[in-house]
């Protein structure tokens, strides 16, 4: 069996995710390389997405992380999440784009395409765009993956979704992940999960609460019997700290509306998910992951990771990636401390 160990030791861990059923993670030899890349980049203010904010007035900069996933038997990449689109400043609204500008202060790095032509990988032959959901951060700009398989729930590709119109300019058909449907199984510490390439190489989870069919991955990176996990897990969180196990943390909560400082004073403030209640789970089951001591974790506004993961070669796309995340001791922790921050 997988270890489903917690990881221990001090300080305690949060008695209430301990409590949650848990299924030993699949067994099986086929593994996936997962590299991250980052082609944009946001700052979020700290009160907007975490309750009690004990600092009301700070933000952080953060990366919008997409990966990029092989799979090892077949050669297969996959891509999850695409980032922000390039030419966002044209392609959306004159109103939508001060939005982004003036509120997450977007700033783009570069176009995922062209990240991955440099990387030595062709757009073209990618073979799927796994979609978190369908929020403007992370849809990117899908034209050159002419040959993708484009995944994710309903609602991700519904008319009203920022993919539509890219979706018809390619003239493709969504694969619709059905997370009720005959094939869905529970994995881990979550209750719908569709195994992908059906080897247990990537689990595709359903994750909702953000969006109604948010979505995450679980991809094994070393084989059994010692195998070990990357969990992505897109806008499950949108703080590191609200993923922290220790029973010190379990104060800090999503934050479910927040006010718009580029509304009118008097304007009712906005939701942040879908259904609030439904991400606390998320959220709770996530973490629940995070305390195994063979599963690392990592959501798509990880500024702490990305502050240590910058011009490493060996971890940012192209290189090796989080394979061996253990051996290298990548995983770190999620203890709130505003002095991460940067802005």
């Amino acid at each position: 069996m997988a270890s489903s160990t917690p990881v221990t030791g001090a300080p305690e861990l949060d008695a209430s995710i301990l409590a949650l059923p848990f299924l030993p993670l699949p067994e099986g030899d086929a593994t996936c390389t997962i590299s991250p890349i980052i082609n944009s980049l946001v700052s979020l203010k700290e009160p907007i997405v975490l309750y009690p904010s004990p600092n009301p007035q700070a933000s952080f900069r953060a990366p919008s992380f997409v990966f990029h996933i092989v799979h090892k038997p077949t050669g297969k990449s996959l891509l999850y999440d695409l980032g922000i689109r390039w030419d966002y400043e044209t392609a959306f609204s004159e109103d939508y784009v001060k939005v982004l500008n003036n509120l997450w202060k977007t700033k783009i790095v570069d176009d995922v395409g062209k990240i991955l032509e440099k990387g030595g990988v062709d757009p073209a032959k990618v073979h799927a765009l796994l979609f978190s959901h369908e929020h403007w951060d992370h849809t990117g700009f899908i034209a050159p993956f002419t040959g993708a398989e484009l995944t994710g729930g309903p609602q991700t590709f519904a008319a009203e979704a920022n993919l539509s119109e890219q979706v018809k300019a390619l003239g493709k058909t969504p694969r619709i992940i059905d997370f009720s449907g005959a094939s869905i199984q529970p994995v881990g510490a979550f209750e719908r999960g569709f195994d992908y390439f059906g080897d247990g190489s990537v689990w595709l989870i359903h994750t909702p609460g953000h969006t109604k069919d948010h979505m995450s991955a679980l991809v094994r990176v070393t084989p059994s019997p010692e195998a070990t996990y990357v969990l992505v897990g897109g806008d499950t969180a949108h703080h590191p700290c609200l993923l922290c196990t220790h029973a010190s943390h379990s104060q800090y909560q999503l934050r479910a509306t927040f006010r718009n400082p580029l509304a009118a004073e008097d304007a009712p403030e906005v939701a942040m998910h879908f259904d609030a209640d439904l991400a606390r789970d998320s959220i709770k089951r996530t973490k629940r992951m995070e305390a195994e001591g063979n599963v690392m974790c990592v959501m798509a506004h990880e500024y702490g990771y990305w502050k240590y993961w910058r011009g490493n070669e060996e971890v940012m796309f192209p290189g090796f990636g989080l394979g061996e995340w253990k051996k290298r001791g990548l995983k770190g922790t999620r203890v709130y401390d505003v002095t991460e921050y940067e802005e």
